[in-house]
């Protein structure tokens, strides 16, 4: 960002209640949004503002996780999570400190960031594929039981979540989801909602409401990690932080009271098309980044 002004800090600030607001009611925690609009519209560079939405992530999701109150029976699929969440998470933060040092790359002769050109390609890559699971799910109409592969890959061990159903899971399978998901928030800043929706409703045959309730709890863990691994690499601005913490505790606090009284179906169809204007804000960022850079530079 150029300069701190009045109208740059206000900008921070609305885009935290947005963001705030979709943590609460669809259990994302908002930096596949966050990341890209501060990075596109407010010139904040990448690792910094990976670092800064990990940590304001922070507040809405620890309002959502107390204005839901989950079931205790509910905590044990974030738990079995938590060892593969944490190693995933130091391995992304790891790899943005070395994509940081890469400077840059040319490409049939234009000059391009590497940081940028790895991260919001990556960005591109994982929210095309959520956008398609996400997609695919509202327009389906068959029940959930019936589209849930990870309860039939019962590898050994098998933990029963009696919570949930279906209610036996392979260990093993849901630790390397762990780490994915940990990963992608180390390395993009998801703080994991975003994809585990897809994999909960999609893959596991969870029902949307628990779902997003174990969603958010996950969110909750998952930023904290993210927050001492990226403090560590002095990718945190306290300044942005705090401006995005204005609005995104209060939006989502309304966010989640919103959530819990809009039907399954609606739900889905807003979530897939969160995710589809997310990946076109990237995109559209992609196409400039290579049109702005001079192909006569060498």
């Amino acid at each position: 960002m150029a300069e701190w002004t009045v109208l740059n800090m206000g900008l921070i600030a609305a885009a935290g209640t947005l963001i705030g607001f979709m943590a609460g009611m669809f259990g994302v925690g908002g930096g596949v949004l966050l990341v890209p609009v501060l990075h596109i519209a407010l010139g904040i560079p990448i690792p910094l503002a990976v670092g800064s939405v990990t940590c304001f992530i922070l507040g809405p999701a620890t309002t959502a996780v107390l204005t839901r109150r989950p079931d205790t029976g509910l905590l044990q699929l974030p738990l079995i999570l938590l060892g593969g969440l944490f190693c995933g998470v130091i391995t992304g933060s790891e790899v943005l400190v070395r994509v940081r040092q890469a400077g840059q790359v040319t490409l049939l002769g234009r000059v391009i960031p590497v940081p940028e050109l790895v991260v919001l390609g990556s960005y591109a890559v994982v929210m095309a594929i959520i956008a398609g699971l996400a997609i695919r799910d509202a327009m389906l109409q068959r029940p959930a039981s019936r589209r849930a592969p990870f309860s039939r890959m019962l590898l050994s061990p098998v933990a029963e979540i009696r919570a949930i159903s279906p209610s036996r899971h392979s260990i093993p399978l849901l630790a390397w989801t762990g780490v994915a998901v940990g990963f992608l928030s180390g390395f993009l800043g998801i703080s994991g909602g975003l994809l585990l929706i897809p994999v909960f409703t999609s893959l596991m045959g969870l029902r949307l409401r628990e779902s997003v309730t174990v969603s958010i709890v996950i969110v909750w863990l998952v930023s904290l990690g993210s927050t001492v691994t990226h403090a560590a690499h002095g990718n945190i601005d306290l300044r942005i932080v705090m401006l995005l913490l204005v609005g995104g505790t209060v939006g989502a606090r309304f966010g989640a009271d919103v959530g819990m009284h809009i039907s399954s179906r609606r739900l889905k169809v807003g979530f897939a098309g969160m995710v589809v204007l997310s990946l076109l804000l990237v995109l559209g960022r992609l196409i400039q980044l290579w049109y702005r850079t001079d192909p006569n530079v060498t």
